[in-house]
């Protein structure tokens, strides 16, 4: 699994705010890898959007998923997406790195083209909100300033 972005480090609580309106939290991925001197620099070469192999080097995450299946309140999440001030919402922190082997899934059409316009929120809500995606994932690595375990 991949995410639509990245996202080095999320506060508990800009979490617990995205959880509030709508976002779910994945279980820990590639926790059999660990944090170690490779892992953290497969990790900084693919933030660099610098190649790396493939995603089995990387180290332990999480991914924050905005989806309108099951979500019984999608205008909410929809709003949420549009107008959040929290901290993650910047795009000089949420990324799409560019290196071959990270493997980020597609943006819808949309969304993509907001996204090179440096439109973030209509970007996240483009995702979202688009029938032929209507998800947005956002891969997370630290929680708080920790890595995520």
């Amino acid at each position: 699994m991949s995410g639509h972005f990245i996202l080095s480090n999320i506060s508990q609580a800009d979490l617990d705010n995205a959880r509030s309106h709508g976002g779910t939290w994945s279980p820990l991925q590639h926790g059999n890898i660990g944090w170690n001197a490779n892992s953290r620099a497969v990790l900084s070469r693919a933030l660099n959007n610098q190649d790396i192999p493939n995603r089995d080097g990387l180290p332990p995450h999480r991914y924050l998923i905005f989806q309108q299946a099951g979500n019984p309140n999608i205008e909410v999440t929809k709003k949420f997406l549009q107008e959040t001030r929290d901290s993650w919402a910047d795009p000089n922190r949420l990324r799409r790195p560019t290196g071959r082997g990270l493997g980020l899934r597609a943006l819808n059409a949309t969304a993509a083209g907001l996204w090179a316009q440096n439109k973030l929120h209509d970007c996240l809500v483009a995702q979202f909100w688009r029938p032929e995606s209507a998800t947005v994932t956002i891969e997370i690595y630290h929680l708080g300033g920790r890595e995520m375990t």
